[in-house]
């Protein structure tokens, strides 16, 4: 152990004097204090002693290999070492570090590096169902980690810097492709051997898996699926929702729609074992989409897919059967059970229609019940064998809104044609002569024709609405011409009666053109009506008696007991039982022009409208004929004694 006593005027000044005349380090020096600075003298004196380990440190890390393991010295420059645990274990004081370690001087450290003997070898396993044989190889060439020759004095010491791998001449056991081969013999493997399993094997390093064999896996069957459109639904109805229980329940397609369709299966292919075992797979179910006669669907040319042939509703017969209903046929009441009814074809019920309900078809109705409170809308014919109370009844909508539309342009033109035959006689007389023509346009329509503004207001709208048959370019220009001559101040601007007429003549021949708006075959056939509104675009039949109720039918009107109260609408002839009644209402009859109106029996307070002429029954009388003889109209009835 080195010592003296030294004098210096600070610690720090003794300390780094001494550490550089003995080639230390300062913090290998300790120092014993004897003397402190006085009045007597300004100096430390100090005893200064040299570590014993720091004095037999080296300048330069030594490395020293005794057969088993390095020993490390760390030099004097070294602070931190850090171990590099693949190439091998780094201990200290038999303890081993896996982080940076902080070295003292005069440490000591061992480092025992990787050896490997070197070897190829396998561990084959074969899975108990036959699926795969896998080799856990390990694939080790001989050698060891060693330090390299140089090693410079840094304060950090990475071993991974100055270890190298040094191989060995020295070989362990190595296994050959003809012992993979054997092993494979002895479990019975004999399919799905991997041709390049050799190969594979031979190009592990160090340890890893490598799969000899594995078996060819079946092919699974795929059975036919048959995708019912029918039952699908994409109404859901959330809690919170309100549920219109009087809506119609059915379920209805139009031409065209798919009910059903197949996709197609396909058949399994078996598969096979590493031991050479068969994997069997099902066989393929499959089915084909049965024809039947008047089924109302279609197929598609590959027989995959089931199509609706025409409106109506879809069924099921069999699990691979469909057909389309074009005829519904209801063996009850529609109520809140069965909701309303909405379908395209025909429908019949064997029952009532109860309060607040409707059944629309688009073609006829069959109703062997009465309907109360009901709305019906058939589009090509009704039958109805009992009463319809307090309902609204439409038959043929489609023709009865364009025959509606057609007699609005004929009120039109009419009342335009008498509007314009009076302008042109004042302004032919002495009267008219100075006024303008503007002038006394107006006057004969706030006169005589109040309700013609109002008439070309509609017939503007209702020209709107109209689809492409019952309207034109020009008819459009002239109708609009006319509204806006008879509307408001419009009368005023008239300079001459020339544009109202050619426009008057326009619509005028475009309503001759297509006047013939009834179907011939739409029949509403009832047997008793009361306190209803019906619309008839064809004939109108009554077999007992139809009261307070408002009936407006297109074509022929046959009420063939008691008519009472109302209104009828007829646009061809019309024939009646018994008509009116003295103790009720007015009942009031209005016909065309050409119509013809017979009564076997009509009570007085009965009111015809034939054209704008009005005939008025104020007397019980019989064998009523009204008519037109040369352009007049004539009334021929007899006396009706009721007492007789």
């Amino acid at each position: 152990m080195k010592e003296i006593i030294a004098h210096g005027k600070s610690l720090d000044e003794i300390r780094a004097e001494w550490a550089e005349k003995w080639e230390c380090q300062p913090e290998d020096l300790e120092l014993e204090v004897k003397a402190k600075p006085g009045i007597f003298h300004k100096s430390w004196t100090v005893r200064v002693v040299l570590n014993e380990q720091a004095a037999a440190a080296p300048q330069e890390t030594e490395i020293t290999w005794d057969g088993e393991k390095y020993k490390i010295i760390p030099g004097k420059e070294v602070e931190t070492i850090y171990p590099f645990t693949p190439a091998g274990r780094l201990n200290h004081e038999n303890q081993e570090l896996f982080e940076e370690y902080t070295v003292t001087r005069g440490d000591s450290l061992e480092f025992y590096p990787l050896m490997r003997e070197g070897g190829l070898k396998w561990n084959l396993q074969v899975s108990p169902d036959g699926s795969m044989a896998v080799a856990f190889v390990k694939h080790d060439h001989a050698g060891k980690y060693i330090f390299v020759e140089e090693i410079p004095n840094e304060s950090r010491f990475y071993l991974e810097k100055y270890l190298r791998w040094e191989p060995s001449e020295d070989r362990g056991e190595v296994w050959d492709e003809e012992k993979l081969k054997e092993e494979l013999k002895e479990n019975q493997i004999i399919h799905g051997i991997k041709p390049d399993a050799w190969a594979r094997v031979l190009a592990v390093e160090g340890a890893a898996q490598v799969v000899i064999a594995e078996e060819t896996p079946a092919v699974p069957t795929i059975h036919a699926k048959l995708e019912d459109y029918i039952g699908k639904s994409s109404d859901q109805i959330n809690d919170d929702e309100k549920i219109d229980y009087f809506a119609s329940k059915l379920k209805v397609c139009q031409e065209g729609d798919l009910l059903a369709k197949k996709i197609p299966g396909q058949e399994g292919t078996p598969g096979m074992n590493i031991f050479g075992d068969i994997r069997p797979v099902e066989k393929m179910i499959d089915f084909q989409f049965k024809r039947k006669q008047k089924q109302n669907v279609c197929f598609s040319e590959d027989g995959l897919e089931v199509r609706a042939a025409c409106t109506g509703t879809p069924k099921k017969s069999d699990n691979y059967t469909y057909h389309v209903e074009n005829v519904y046929i209801l063996n009850n009441d529609v109520d809140l059970t069965t909701g309303s009814v909405d379908f395209p074809g025909n429908v019949m019920i064997n029952g009532n229609v109860q309060e607040g309900l409707h059944v629309c078809s688009g073609g006829t109705v069959s109703l062997q019940g009465s309907a109360s409170n009901a709305v019906i809308k058939a589009g090509s014919g009704l039958l109805v064998k009992n009463n319809i109370i307090a309902s609204k009844i439409i038959v043929g909508e489609k023709y009865v809104s364009r025959s509606q539309y057609i007699k609005l342009l004929k009120d039109l033109t009419e009342d335009l044609e008498d509007c314009v035959t009076q302008v042109e006689q004042i302004e032919s007389s002495a009267a008219g002569r100075n006024v303008p023509i503007g002038q006394l346009l107006k006057i004969v329509l706030e006169k005589n024709f109040r309700t013609l503004p109002k008439k070309a207001e509609e017939a503007e709208k209702s020209l709107a609405a109209q689809d492409e048959q019952m309207s034109d370019k020009e008819l459009d220009i002239a109708i609009k011409s006319i509204k806006h001559f008879v509307v408001g101040t419009g009368p005023l601007q008239m300079k001459s009666l020339t544009f109202l007429k050619s426009s008057f003549k326009v619509v005028e021949n475009f309503v001759k053109m297509v006047t013939d708006v009834v179907a011939e075959n739409i029949v509403c056939d009832v047997n008793y009506v009361q306190n209803s509104d019906l619309k008839c675009a064809g004939d109108f039949v009554c077999r007992k008696g139809v009261y307070n109720s408002t009936i407006n039918a297109e074509g022929k009107v046959d009420i063939l007991g008691v008519c009472r109260g109302g209104e009828i609408f007829c646009g061809q002839d019309a024939y009646f039982k018994e008509l009116g009644g003295s103790n009720i209402s007015a009942t009031v009859i209005r016909a065309n022009k050409q119509s013809k109106i017979n009564v076997d029996y009509c009570n007085s307070n009965v009111i015809f409208y034939s054209g704008k002429e009005i005939i008025r029954i104020d007397e019980d009388v019989q064998k009523l004929s009204i008519y037109r003889e040369n352009g007049l109209l004539k009334a021929d009835k007899l006396k009706w004694d009721k007492q007789s």
